[in-house]
């Protein structure tokens, strides 16, 4: 990618409106939804993470649409993305298609998540957003209106001062975990995953099905391969060695549907494994700062909304960006902890009424867990300080 960097060789402190702690989907969202609406001194830190492939490639109908509202090209099969039409689930016993045709939203999308990514990243450049890559916070404070940054760019130490901060450094919640804000984790979720060279039947199709210690998802990737993932919790991987090849063939070998779709090889895959876990943050923004994607609120991979959900809340925080910026007002930060709210009783509901159908291993640690009392969810954001924290 052809990368627009802020250039700080010249001097110790750079002058930002906006600073936005990551470049994935929801980092550049922001930056795209606040450039259109008049920001315009806009810097995006990224400390990409090495990675041996991406996950996140299954997108919701409804990516079309908030791409086509930020202003990006909503022709995702031209940029190498296919289109996918159907859910294939075995769970609780029972088997069953969830057929896009069925629905006036139109076909899911089975992402190239690098080229998405990158698409996006290139996109907030053109527009103006200056990216630091690799870069990392070190330290911040609040003083006279500003937040002073200390960051390491390029393996330098600089100083930045901005207006405002976003947080979109994904689960870690980089600022949140910074500024002291609560997060509360619902479950301890990961993926043990590997790429398969072949996706044979998988074409258009996403498959689900659940097992003792977990559920394995399957999908048929842009460049043919199929991506794999048996979802666990960390726990249970460790003490029965999922990550461990023979034990995740094995089990693959076991399975009633997904066997029927991609045969366990004969020769060893490479395993990686990936954070999966669900949970959110006790207070969505404040007074100069926010947080949007899975920074705010990471949900379960079941709901296929960790694209969608980037996107819807980059262009949700904008309005907040600016109420800030020209009234340090806080009406519009209220408006959207309120939608985060709203999402995440949302998906509260149908997490635990999906987890609920399953009641063929009860004693099993992993399905024992989602059993449990939904636990609660903020219902009055703190915003009401004068100051950040």
């Amino acid at each position: 990618m052809r990368a627009l960097y802020l250039d700080l060789s010249h001097r110790m402190a750079t002058d930002l409106d906006l600073v936005i702690l990551g470049a994935g989907p929801a980092g550049c969202a922001t930056a795209l939804a606040a450039i259109a609406a008049g920001v315009e001194r806009v810097a995006i830190l990224d400390s990409p993470a090495r990675q041996a492939f991406r996950i996140g490639e299954s997108a919701a109908p409804d990516v079309v649409a908030k791409l086509r509202l930020l202003g990006i090209s909503d022709d995702l099969e031209a940029r190498g993305h296919r289109p996918y039409y159907t859910n294939l689930s075995l769970w609780a016993g029972e088997r069953r298609f969830d057929d896009f045709l069925h629905r006036s939203t139109g076909n899911g999308w089975h992402l190239d998540r690098e080229r998405f990514d990158e698409d996006l990243r290139q996109a907030s450049c053109e527009r103006g957003a200056q990216l630091l890559t690799p870069a990392v916070l070190e330290s911040l404070r609040w003083d006279r209106g500003e937040w002073q940054l200390q960051i390491t760019y390029q393996g330098k130490p600089h100083l930045l001062s901005c207006r405002y901060l976003v947080d979109a450094s994904g689960r870690r919640a980089s600022l949140c975990r910074r500024l002291e804000i609560e997060r509360k984790r619902l479950d301890d979720l990961v993926a043990v995953a590997c790429k398969w060279p072949n996706a044979g039947k998988l074409e258009g199709i996403t498959l689900v099905e659940s097992v003792a210690d977990g559920w394995w998802y399957a999908t048929r990737l842009p460049d043919g391969s199929a991506l794999l993932a048996l979802m666990s919790d960390a726990a249970v991987v460790r003490r029965k060695r999922l990550r461990n090849p023979e034990t995740f063939y094995a089990l693959w070998a076991q399975t009633e549907e997904l066997q029927q779709w991609l045969q366990p090889p004969r020769h060893a895959l490479s395993l990686t494994c990936f954070a999966a876990y669900s949970g959110f943050v006790t207070q969505a923004a404040g007074p100069g700062w926010i947080a949007v994607g899975d920074a705010l609120a990471a949900f379960d991979p079941l709901t296929s909304s960790g694209i969608s959900n980037a996107l819807g809340d980059g262009l949700a925080a904008a309005p907040v960006i600016t109420d800030w910026l020209h009234n340090n007002g806080l009406q519009a930060a209220e408006r959207y902890a309120l939608r985060a709210n709203r999402g995440i009783n949302r998906f509260l509901r149908e997490w635990q009424g999906q987890y609920n159908l399953e009641r063929r291993w009860p004693d099993h640690p992993f399905w024992a867990h989602r059993r449990g009392v939904m636990p609660p969810v903020f219902t009055s954001p703190r915003l009401s300080a004068l100051s950040p924290p």
